[in-house]
């Protein structure tokens, strides 16, 4: 029997996700992670599977990048703060020279991978590769260690985990991009400029306040800087957005929807009713499987749609649910039926597991290049550096989705799954105090963020300008890195003037040196 695990609709992305095209090839879209949903090469695929071959960006989506290949930097260390360590390991990266010009060197285009794998992509089609054809940018992109194919150890142990931080990670980028430049380009001079998206994004900003020396400016997208425990803002982004695109009357549904299933949640009778309806494998009994029940259904059905909404390929937009659950309670005369429907209709297998010991089993695989071991890697992160732990804590004046996923489901999952009682608030604001929040005031300057107003990570980002070197951009109506995707011709006139924005400022700080 096929079981479709919650896991994968509970836990990761990077950028998303394991789970946007899987190994097999099945969409899952949206089963994205739990914490975070950020930019990986499965979800550049879908997404630029979208573009029209008639946009601006085209010039750079044909075969003559074919011969792009994976290269290895085989002396990165696994531990740059402890001089004792002599160990390295070697870290994948990409590598695009297709508008550089050796004899004029132009500036390096710095794209810092984040919490999933790299490829080709993040070299030739993404939006800043225009504007490195703009800029005669040589363009390069490195993989996170502990994501993709980049193994600083055997295995992801929870001891191993510990050289798994952002901190090592901008260590990383620092000492690889002195041997890019000095071994590899001989380009000792060439100004970087770093890019990235959601937490590469963040990294991006970090790298330019940590390593000032090592890169002019950053250009950060959808980037959530401010470390969160408990996350709450996520799902009221959540209902504003759906309110935006549809009005009140599909919040109010899903409101009802809730509501009834949370009423069925508290009787035998009721939970049968549930695994009948929804297509279960089991009855969720517990409170832990409840959470979980709970938890896929709104990630599943709603808050990767919104993350991502117009951004994939052949996959419903918030209007386009919305109708169908409009659509459905006419046709069933029964809300709860039609919602149940759209769930089973976007979950493949024969039914769905939402116990919480499968969770916890998925992610205490320790072992790379298994399904899970990104998410693995990302959890790691959440529970140890930022929380993100999206929650209905907010209360349900402020979101539809009730009140059965509270913070103690995840901290719970971070002792059950490493085997650590880890002091995450402390760590989270720790994390606040090395890198500043959001508070970016007296922080480095030349760092432009760039942030759409219905992506739910905008509420941990910058959208208000503290000066003119660290400005902000807020386009209204667009999603998660909705401005790193190559142009479209159906792209907002708030995005396309973004791109613009962003490229204005590029040329003004490159041309201040």
């Amino acid at each position: 029997q096929h079981h479709k695990s919650m896991a994968v609709c509970a836990f990761f992305f990077v950028l998303c996700c394991v789970c946007i095209l899987s190994p097999d090839g099945a969409w899952c879209f949206p089963l994205l992670r739990t914490f975070s949903e950020s930019f990986n090469d499965d979800v550049a695929a879908a997404m630029f599977s979208s573009s029209s071959s008639s946009s601006s960006s085209s010039s750079y989506k044909d075969n003559k990048y074919n011969n792009i290949s994976a290269q290895w930097y085989t002396e990165q260390r696994v531990d740059h703060f402890n001089p004792q360590d002599n160990r390295t390991w070697s870290q994948l990266f990409y590598v695009n020279d297709t508008y550089f010009n050796p004899n004029k060197p132009g500036p390096v285009f710095f794209q810092l991978g984040g919490e999933g794998s790299i490829n080709a992509f993040y070299v030739t089609q993404l939006e800043y590769v225009a504007y490195a054809q703009h800029f005669g940018a040589l363009i390069v992109a490195l993989e996170h260690r502990f994501y993709g194919s980049s193994h600083p150890l055997p295995d992801m142990s929870t001891d191993n985990l510990r050289y798994l931080s952002s901190q090592q990670a901008l260590a990383d980028a620092s000492l690889f991009m002195s041997w890019f430049k000095n071994k590899v380009y001989k380009i000792p001079n060439a100004p970087v400029v770093t890019f990235g998206c959601s937490y590469s994004g963040n990294l991006a900003s970090w790298f330019r306040g940590k390593y000032s020396t090592d890169t002019v400016m950053a250009i950060a997208s959808s980037a959530p800087v401010q470390a969160t425990m408990d996350f709450f803002q996520y799902l009221e982004v959540v209902d504003k957005s759906l309110e935006y695109f549809t009005g009140q009357e599909c919040v109010d549904q899903i409101s009802n929807a809730t509501q009834q299933i949370q009423q069925l949640l508290t009787s035998t009778a009721g939970q049968q009713q549930l695994v009948s309806l929804f297509g279960l494998c089991s009855s969720p009994v517990s409170t832990l499987d409840q959470s979980i029940f709970m938890q896929g259904i709104m990630r599943h059905m709603w808050m990767g749609l919104v993350q991502y909404n117009r951004e994939i390929a052949h996959q419903p937009t918030i209007k386009d649910r919305c109708n169908q659950l409009a659509n459905g309670t006419i046709n069933n005369g029964d809300l709860l039926k039609a919602y149940a429907q759209i769930f089973s209709s976007i979950t493949p297998g024969n039914c769905t597991d939402v116990t919480y010991s499968s969770q916890i089993s998925h992610f205490r695989s320790d072992v790379f290049g298994g399904p899970y071991s990104a998410n693995r890697a990302w959890f790691y992160q959440t529970c140890t550096e930022f929380g993100y732990f999206q929650t209905t804590d907010g209360g349900s004046a402020n979101e539809p989705f009730g009140d059965k996923v509270p913070l103690s489901l995840s901290l719970q999952m971070c002792r059950d799954v490493f085997g650590v009682q880890f002091p995450t608030a402390q760590l989270i604001n720790e994390t606040n105090t090395y890198y500043g929040g959001n508070d970016v005031a007296d922080g480095p300057t030349k760092i432009l963020f760039v942030n759409g107003d219905i992506d739910p990570w905008h509420a941990l980002s910058v959208t208000e300008s503290p000066s003119d070197d660290i400005p902000t951009i807020l386009i209204d109506g667009t999603a998660h890195c909705a401005n790193v995707m190559p142009a479209s011709p159906n792209d907002p006139p708030g995005l396309v003037q973004a791109r613009k924005d962003t490229m204005a400022m590029i040329d003004k700080w490159l041309a201040s040196l």
